[in-house]
């Protein structure tokens, strides 16, 4: 630990070890998160003794993290604040531990720092997996969406078979597209490039292009999921290890990854 880390660690380091000591306390400000509670009300969701409530909650209004109003016990502005940085904290090894072998074994360097921070979006959010009997089901159900989904945008260096006919059914059915590629995957789609013009001439799809060859990733979002796949160290890919999410906060958090890249990429109007 740098002497600049140490020093802020020690500035929260009581407030830390408050939470990190006490599965009560941390429980508690995660239930009031949705709103003010009893005592009675704590207990019977917390299946805790009354005792061993009021003590925490003691502890809590102490630092000023929670109030008393009227019979409930609520939040204060801060104790909100600590809450939400708890509850992101939970969602994030939600996220790394129902995935433990993706987020462990692959590159991570496409995606942004401030959005590695963010990762707990995602275990928010529905988790996607393949039951042992059907590994291609979750395959197959992807594709399918793309082509009935209203909104599809993607960032891949890589070509993804199923993807390349996909796409067209959905512009040709009105979906709102948007693909940015890497250099190397418009040189190889460059071989159906007049079809692919077709496509660029219709107002519901966009092609960019990103000029960084360090881009290792196979990203693509639709209105109501996310589908991702990430380089391993050694720079392959494996498409079976691709990990899904469903809900409004996985698609927030795929709209700042998307968003990200396509600020650093050229559109294409035109394949020569």
């Amino acid at each position: 630990m740098g002497s600049e880390n140490k020093e802020r660690y020690q500035l929260v380091e009581a407030d830390l070890k408050m939470f990190s000591r006490s599965g009560v306390r941390s429980k508690i400000m995660l239930i009031l998160l949705e709103g003010g509670r009893t005592v009675g009300e704590l207990e019977k969701i917390t299946n805790t003794r009354s005792t061993t409530l009021l003590h925490s909650i003691k502890d809590l209004i102490d630092l000023d993290l929670v109030e008393k109003k009227h019979q409930a016990y609520s939040l204060t502005n801060i104790g909100r604040i600590q809450a939400v940085a708890l509850e992101d904290l939970l969602n994030t090894i939600i996220t790394i531990n129902r995935h433990h072998k993706f987020w462990r074994y692959h590159d991570l360097s496409s995606i942004p720092l401030e959005l590695q921070k963010s990762i707990g979006m995602l275990g928010s959010g529905e988790i996607i997996e393949d039951a042992p009997e059907t590994p291609l089901k979750i395959w197959e159900d992807f594709i399918n969406s793309l082509i009935t989904a209203k909104v599809i945008r993607s960032v891949t260096s890589i070509m993804i078979k199923g993807f390349i006919t996909a796409i067209p059914k959905a512009i040709e059915s009105g979906a709102d597209v948007e693909i940015i590629v890497t250099n190397e995957v418009l040189e190889a789609i460059s071989m159906w490039k007049d079809y692919i013009n077709k496509d660029l001439r219709k107002e519901n799809f966009k092609l960019f292009v990103i000029d960084d060859d360090d881009v290792k990733i196979s990203f693509t979002m639709t209105e109501s999921f996310l589908k991702m796949g990430l380089a391993n160290i050694d720079g392959s890919f494996d498409l079976g290890a691709d990990v899904m999410y469903r809900g409004e906060k996985p698609v927030m958090w795929g709209t700042m990854f998307y968003d990200y890249y396509k600020r650093q990429s050229k559109r294409i109007f035109d394949l020569e």
